[in-house]
Parts: C-alpha cells; sequence; structure tokens
C-alpha cells in the first residue's frame, strides 16, 4: 500500500471510528443512544479525503506523517463540535491523563485555568520544578515550548507541560510588572499530591481543602474527617477554592460523606434522558459544615457545593465558582490514545443550571488570592469558621 493509500485509507478509518464513538459513547460505564448516520455522503468525503491526501503528497515541502495526518483528522473532528472541552490524546498523553487521576504524576507542579483567553496558573505547589524555578499565581502562560495560540486550551496546555521525569518544557511568561515576556525552562519531575489538607482549627473546627476529584479523593476526605472527629472537632469547613474539578463518581461519593439521602446530581444528555446520581448511604458526619467556594472552584467542586447547598446541609462562603456545568467522557480508541468529548449537562438537586452560571455563595465574601497563603490573612477563611462557630 502506497503512501498516499495509507493516508487515505487512515483519514477514513478514523473519520468512522470516532463518530462511531460519537453515537455510541460510554456515559461513564453506561451506553448512550446513537442517531447518528455515518453512511450518508460517505463516497463523497472519501473523494474529499483521497484528494486533499493527494495533494499533501505531493505538493507538500514537509508532507505529514501518517501518524500527524490521524491525529489532525480526529481533532479537526472535535473542532467541528463547538465543544471547548472536546480534545485528542494520543496513547502517550493517555497515559499521563490517566496518571493524572491517580495522584501521582510527572511534570513541573501547577495549576492552571482559562481566564478570557488567557491561560492562567492558578496556583504552584509547594516543592515542585515550578516553584524552584519561580513560577507563580496569576503568571500567564503565552508560549509552550515556543509555540503560541491565540487561546490555549487547558487540556492541550497540560499535556504538553506534561511530559518524561528528567525532561524539559520551557514557558513563556507574561507577569505583571515586567515590560517583556520571561522564560522559564523546567525540568519535569514526579508531582506527588496529596488529594488534601487538614488539620483542627480553634480547637473544635474541622478543617479539610480538597485539591482533586481523583479516583481515591472521597476514601481520604472519610480518613481526615474520622482523623479530626477524634481530635475533637465537632463541625467542619470543606474548602473547594480553586478545585478544578475531576471525576463526576468522586464528586457523588465525596457529597454523599455529608448527605444521608436524596439526589447528589441530575445529568442529562442530549436526547433529554435524565440520570439521577443519589447519595450512597456512606454518610461519616452530620456535623455543622461550611464550604469555601471561589472563581476557580469548578466541575466537581460545583457539583458538591450546589448538592450541599440545596439540601441545606451546608453554607456556601466566598465568590462565585467558575460556571462548568457540562460532563465529558473519555472513549478509548482502538488504535490507542482516546478522544474526551461533552456528552451531558447537569443540574443540582434542585434543577439549578451551573454552566456558564456558577453557584452563588451564601456569603460572598471578596479576597485576593495570595491571602490565601496565610490562615492570618484569609479573610475567606476567618469569614467560613465566623459562620461554622454560629452553629457549634
Amino acid at each position: 500500500m502506497n503512501t498516499l493509500t495509507k493516508v487515505a485509507a487512515a483519514l477514513i478509518a478514523v473519520m468512522i471510528l470516532v463518530v462511531s464513538a460519537f453515537g455510541a459513547g460510554v456515559f461513564f460505564d453506561r451506553m448512550i443512544g446513537s442517531g447518528a448516520d455515518v453512511t450518508a455522503g460517505s463516497g463523497e468525503l472519501e473523494d474529499a479525503v483521497n484528494e486533499v491526501a493527494g495533494i499533501i503528497e505531493r505538493d507538500a515541502l514537509e508532507p505529514s506523517s501518517e501518524a500527524s495526518v490521524t491525529a489532525g483528522a480526529i481533532q479537526g473532528m472535535l473542532e467541528s463540535l463547538a465543544d471547548p472541552h472536546a480534545i485528542y490524546f494520543d496513547p502517550k498523553h493517555y497515559e499521563y491523563f490517566n496518571e493524572m487521576n491517580s495522584g501521582t504524576f510527572y511534570g513541573i507542579g501547577i495549576t492552571i485555568t482559562n481566564e478570557g483567553d488567557d491561560l492562567v496558573v492558578v496556583s504552584v505547589i509547594e516543592g515542585t520544578p515550578a516553584e524552584a524555578a519561580g513560577l507563580k499565581a496569576d503568571d500567564v502562560i503565552v508560549e509552550i515550548d515556543g509555540e503560541t495560540r491565540p487561546k490555549w486550551d487547558t487540556d492541550e496546555a497540560v499535556l504538553r507541560i506534561r511530559g518524561e521525569e528528567g525532561t524539559q518544557v520551557t514557558l513563556g511568561i507574561r507577569r505583571d510588572g515586567a515590560a517583556e515576556l520571561q522564560e522559564f525552562t523546567i525540568t519535569r519531575a514526579e508531582i506527588n499530591v496529596p488529594n488534601l489538607e487538614s488539620e483542627l482549627l480553634e480547637g473544635d473546627i474541622g478543617y479539610i481543602r480538597l485539591y482533586s476529584f481523583s479516583e481515591p479523593a472521597a476514601e481520604d476526605v472519610r480518613e481526615a474527617i474520622e482523623e479530626l472527629e477524634g481530635a475533637g472537632a465537632l463541625g467542619f469547613i470543606l474548602d473547594l477554592r480553586d478545585n478544578p474539578g475531576g471525576l463526576l463518581d468522586s464528586s457523588v461519593d465525596i457529597a454523599s460523606l455529608f448527605i444521608s439521602d436524596g439526589v447528589i446530581v441530575r445529568v442529562e444528555d442530549r436526547e433529554g434522558t435524565v440520570e439521577e446520581h443519589r447519595a450512597t448511604g456512606e454518610t461519616a458526619t452530620d456535623a455543622p459544615l461550611v464550604v469555601l467556594i471561589n472563581g476557580n472552584s469548578a466541575s466537581a467542586s460545583e457539583i458538591v457545593g450546589g448538592a450541599v447547598q440545596d439540601h441545606g446541609r451546608a453554607r456556601l462562603v466566598g465568590e462565585q465558582s467558575f460556571g462548568k456545568g457540562s460532563v465529558q467522557t473519555i472513549e478509548e480508541l482502538s488504535f490507542g490514545g482516546a478522544v474526551k468529548l461533552t456528552v451531558a449537562h447537569y443540574v443540582t438537586p434542585k434543577n439549578r443550571v451551573i454552566d456558564k452560571i456558577g453557584l452563588a455563595p451564601d456569603v460572598k465574601v471578596e479576597m485576593a488570592p495570595e491571602l490565601q497563603a496565610d490562615k492570618a490573612t484569609d479573610t475567606q477563611l476567618q469569614a467560613a469558621i465566623a459562620e461554622l462557630e454560629k452553629e457549634l
């Protein structure tokens, strides 16, 4: 099979495979119904693909490899969805993604988010290469290894910044007060990110800060609750500030630690089918609870925040949350790698829409992010303590 035929075959095969995956996507291990018709116009599609592949092979100064053509075809289909969360993971990057959800990965040690068209560093993890290199919260990432984008997608940026231990990534940073772009070359290392930190405050307040909704997060929160209650905690503050979310099941399990019964979240797919995720019955405590949120509390954080607020289980303190009320699924591909795309949106137990809106706190406290570094200056935390003390 010549190169032209191989490239065209790869494009057609990828098109059929991935469009089929869209129609019969795994919805967190459950199948969604398919209404897709992938046969219509397939002849014209094959002719167009062959034509473009021929032009590339004949005229391009540097013809693409089959792997890059395949990746480009997949990414092009995902971009046609107008889904900001759709992305293709090649096999290596899919491995990175799975490592991240397990709680250990290789990278530089930052969390990032989109603010408008900017890719912004939310936090720098203590003791990581990013901290040693001098990266700071609120730095704007403009370049990754010399490449720029009109708008960096967070998933693509994560995949490019992460990599094998000992390898390097160079970031072009725009920083307030600096006239020119600053360049940081950082050597990747193993990043062990704890799911949470916990401590006893004021003698009887259990403070739990959750960083992500990874697979072991619910069990870690349960253990923290038990340890803090054993140390004398009579109430809890669950800090979800700057928590970008994670796994749906993890959010349901964590909300269930505080809610004994009822709906945690409702998820609606494109056919209008609504699936209710209910409390698991594995409650860990009925002690008074306050939840901290801010503009970087997103996705799974908003599921938990919305659930405890709707059930009257906790008051939310802080700032309006991010507003990501969509649900993505990962489809593994037969030739390696995976695609992620939005398959549904969710609403709170009282059917409140979160997407592009967010959660409004019961007690609004605006605060500069850098004040979180010291609990004495953390006015949001101090407000949460004051709220909790009213119930103790």
